[in-house]
């Protein structure tokens, strides 16, 4: 994720206090340990430009790095008007994200899940299995600058309890949902 974005994810995240400044322009809805989950991506507008928690953008293109689109979502849960949760949705496709890039460079297909983004636990993908998160795109648009996608995705997040360790592959559960929101060009 460009730093630009990451900045501007940081403040979409940052709470209550500038909560009204956000627009909620889709949802994902997520099963994860037998509990029903419900997640907003948002946008704002930040010095003339749209700052979305919803993306398309490009990685790649220089030598020996294949030019991919990715598609990045990130989704807010909140409780009482605190964030109660924050998911990270990724995948990397050529064309349309029906087809995602098989490419040993970019990681095809992931899910993140953070209960609260500065301490652990987290859910990551498992490190033994980096490409267990399917897809199934139901309908999708993006003119280069703004678009709409609607999809379902299954796989196996495990924990992580410390930052910076690997995922431990003996506490494992499976995640599924469905999202359908808005989506911005990725801002550089």
């Amino acid at each position: 994720m460009k730093n630009h974005t990451f900045a501007a994810l940081l403040v979409l995240l940052a709470g209550p206090v500038s909560a009204q400044e956000f627009e909620p322009i889709g949802e994902i809805r997520v099963t994860f340990q037998g509990e029903e989950l419900v997640f907003e991506t948002q946008a704002t507008e930040i010095d003339g430009q749209t700052m979305s928690s919803a993306t398309v953008g490009t990685m790649g293109g220089s030598p020996g790095l294949p030019l991919v689109n990715t598609l990045q979502i990130t989704g807010v849960r909140a409780v009482d008007g605190r964030t109660a949760g924050t998911l990270f949705l990724t995948r990397s496709f050529d064309e349309h994200p029906h087809d995602g890039t098989a490419s040993i460079i970019w990681q095809n297909d992931s899910v993140s899940y953070a209960l609260n983004l500065s301490t652990p636990p987290m859910w990551e993908m498992n490190p033994d299995q980096r490409s267990n998160v399917t897809y199934e795109v139901d309908s999708y648009y993006f003119d280069g600058e703004t678009g709409m996608i609607q999809a379902r995705f299954s796989g196996e997040i495990c924990r992580v309890d410390q930052p910076g360790y690997e995922a431990d592959p003996t506490d494992c559960h499976e995640i599924s949902g469905s999202f359908e929101t808005q989506l911005h060009k990725n801002q550089d």
